[in-house]
This record gives C-alpha cells, sequence and structure tokens, in this order.
C-alpha cells in the first residue's frame, strides 16, 4: 500500500527572467520544480527553525 501525503499550494511571484531560468535549469536537470522548490523550503526551514530554537534556549 502507497502513503500518500496531502498536499497544498502556494503562490510565489518571480520576475519572468527568473522564472524562465529556473524551468530551464530543472528541465535540463530532469528535475521537477515542485520537487526542487520543496527541498529548498526544506533547506530553509531546517536552517532557520535551527536558529529560532537556539535563540528560545537563551
Amino acid at each position: 500500500m502507497v502513503k500518500t501525503v496531502a498536499e497544498d499550494s502556494i503562490r510565489v511571484y518571480l520576475s519572468k527572467e527568473k522564472k524562465l531560468r529556473f524551468k530551464s535549469t530543472c528541465v535540463l536537470k530532469d528535475r521537477d520544480m515542485s520537487e526542487v522548490v520543496n527541498e529548498l523550503i526544506d533547506q530553509w526551514l531546517e536552517q532557520n527553525e535551527t536558529l529560532l530554537q537556539q535563540q528560545q534556549d537563551k
């Protein structure tokens, strides 16, 4: 049995140039844009939640 995770969406505004660069790079690397964004958000949360926790521990 395959477990599925409920997903939601967000809207992000980028310049046309940045979107094109991101999309092109994802295509060249055979990556899904959503997967890349999810990975980047995970990294950002890990870094910033750690900092937040350190500040709260003081």
